[in-house]
């Protein structure tokens, strides 16, 4: 099934209006790769074996909820329990409430480093399967991602592939004026992994990257140049990241998605 970025950006807009919590920036700017994940791979899954899908900004959870209920794993009844207490569609990805979720994760840095382990077992297990890994660009402010980037090459893990959602904006503000990141793509060569930069808000752009994948004993970094709020002309701010809107904005917001 092949799903739709805005139909996605669709039901993170309904969750988070109805709750008047959630973030929307950063799931917005992921939903075409969430879309073309779910769409091509077997990470919809709560089975052993699968490809594995960690997302250590887990803000942006409500972007895999929604692709779950595209896919009609979720139900109505289960999206209306978003972030209610002990619902298993928490405010960040918990993999005990929602076993689909690969990890439980929420507290920033920490992501990349479950995902090296889970592509490190599937190299001993000798599985034919990718470990994918979606970071923030401010996130990458932690020390713990470095050192992750530093122990994937060690283990030539070229089934790991880092997406970094460069969306250029963080809670207290832009990423450039908190702490700048670039040259980035030249620090992820320096550390030894195969390192692309793309338009991630490009479906065939991610997925002509994706198909340019070697296995050559290093690990992979694409680097999705995005836009906080994408796909709704006025949540490109930092404003967005975790402001729900109120009913004119919502209006305006889904008539522009549709």
């Amino acid at each position: 099934m092949k799903l739709s970025a805005n139909k996605l950006r669709q039901h993170v807009l309904k969750m988070v209006y109805e709750k008047q919590s959630g973030h929307i920036g950063g799931s917005f700017s992921l939903a075409e790769l969430i879309a073309y994940l779910y769409s091509e791979y077997d990470i919809a899954s709560d089975s052993v074996g699968t490809s594995k899908l960690i997302l250590s900004k887990g803000h942006a959870v409500p972007i895999l909820y929604a692709a779950l209920y595209e896919l009609g794993i979720l139900t109505d009844a289960d999206m209306a329990k978003f972030r209610e207490i002990d619902s298993p569609l928490q405010g960040h990805p918990d993999k005990l409430r929602l076993p689909y979720m690969h990890a439980t994760t929420g507290s920033l840095g920490q992501g990349l480093s479950i995902a090296l382990g889970h592509a490190l077992a599937m190299k001993l297990k000798a599985l034919n399967k990718l470990c994918f890994c979606i970071i923030g660009d401010g996130e990458i402010q932690e020390g713990q991602i470095w050192e992750a980037f530093m122990l994937a090459p060690k283990f030539k893990l070229d089934n790991l592939v880092c997406f970094i959602d460069s969306n250029k904006s963080q809670n207290d503000g832009l990423v450039e004026n908190i702490l700048p990141l670039d040259p980035l793509k030249d620090k992820m060569e320096s550390f030894n992994w195969d390192c692309l930069e793309i338009d991630g808000n490009s479906i065939n752009e991610i997925s002509t990257a994706m198909k340019s994948l070697k296995e050559n004993g290093k690990p992979k970094c694409i680097i999705l140049n995005t836009q906080k709020g994408a796909g709704v002309s006025f949540m490109n701010d930092p404003a967005w990241h975790a402001k729900a809107p109120n009913k004119d904005e919502y209006e305006a917001a889904m008539k522009e998605l549709k």
